[in-house]
């Protein structure tokens, strides 16, 4: 591949990176006023209105392609594993006390994405990184470690939630990479935010809530918008068109070192001790899995 096209691919994965990293810093600030519906409804209907104004920045992007058959399924397919990935995504960072501990679990995602590369399109698996794939489920353990913790506490706390999460974001990247030159990166983030939207109200009708929030909460929401539903799924879509997926994803392992400092500066917190161990342990991982696919590279561009 040529290096224009990849340095493209790896400029639009640090943007994903730095721009979703104050999605954990704005929607915890907001989930801290709001409900999870509310913001929902408030989060995702910014995002369409973000992603519609870059739509319509250029006639190259007011000319709209026609979606096939295949393309809609595809899209409705993805707009659904969405839904269980970003929803149990946001509840985990609701339930955390610290957003840097949901950005550290969300690297495995990276993981999960490279095992299904294994899994699905063959690819071999070296040593060097079945090691990555261990470092990074053994700081998602140490991070989950509570002493007197039980089984239906873990899948309804920031770490079961994140562990539902992360599966189903892999399993959407996936379907995203094989479908990049078809659909969009535009298309997949209206798409997402469209689905979002939609379930959002729906919870927030059955659980009669309303839509007053607190006007910082909005301001929150908004910025957070832009940068998280908008601008975050635009670098990650469009690294998808440059690089391999696993590539993309593993630069993205560095997000919660962003939100480690943004945590600290805006909230005042910090993890404990066995946290930021097991912190560390989730980038190593990804980082180690980079180092590996560096050393055979051929064997895992499939």
């Amino acid at each position: 591949m040529p290096l224009k096209p990849r340095f493209k691919g790896y400029s639009y994965a640090l943007l994903a990176t730095v721009a979703g990293s104050t999605v954990y810093i704005f929607s915890k600030a907001a989930l801290n006023q709001v409900s999870l519906p509310q913001f929902g409804v408030y989060w995702f209907g910014m995002a369409i209105v973000w992603n519609v104004l870059y739509t319509l920045r250029s006639p190259g992007h007011r000319h709209v392609h026609p979606i096939t058959r295949h393309s809609f399924k595809t899209l409705l397919l993805i707009g659904l594993i969405e839904l269980v990935a970003t929803g149990t995504f946001y509840a985990a960072i609701h339930t955390s006390v610290n957003p840097a501990i949901p950005s550290f679990l969300r690297n495995m995602e990276y993981i999960f994405v490279t095992l299904m590369g294994v899994f699905l399109l063959g690819e071999r698996f070296t040593r060097m990184e079945l090691t990555g794939v261990v470092l990074t489920f053994s700081g998602a353990l140490v991070i989950s470690y509570h002493k007197d913790a039980t089984f239906a506490s873990y899948l309804t706390g920031t770490s079961g939630l994140m562990l539902v999460s992360t599966i189903f974001y892999g399993v959407r990247t996936i379907l995203a990479k094989n479908n990049i030159h078809v659909l969009t990166p535009t298309i997949l983030a209206i798409n997402r935010a469209v689905f979002l939207l939609i379930f959002a109200f729906i919870m927030l009708v059955i659980l009669g809530q309303g839509l007053a929030i607190p006007g910082k909460a909005l301001l929150n929401i908004a910025i957070g918008s832009f940068f998280g539903p908008f601008l975050t799924s635009i670098g990650q879509y469009s690294a998808l068109k440059y690089i391999e997926a696993s590539r993309s994803a593993i630069i993205q392992s560095t997000t919660a070192l962003f939100v480690l400092l943004g945590a600290y500066l805006i909230f005042g917190r910090f993890p404990l001790g066995y946290q930021l161990a097991g912190g560390a342990l989730t980038i190593a991982g990804p980082m180690w899995l980079l180092l590996a696919k560096g050393i055979y590279p051929g064997r895992n561009n499939k």
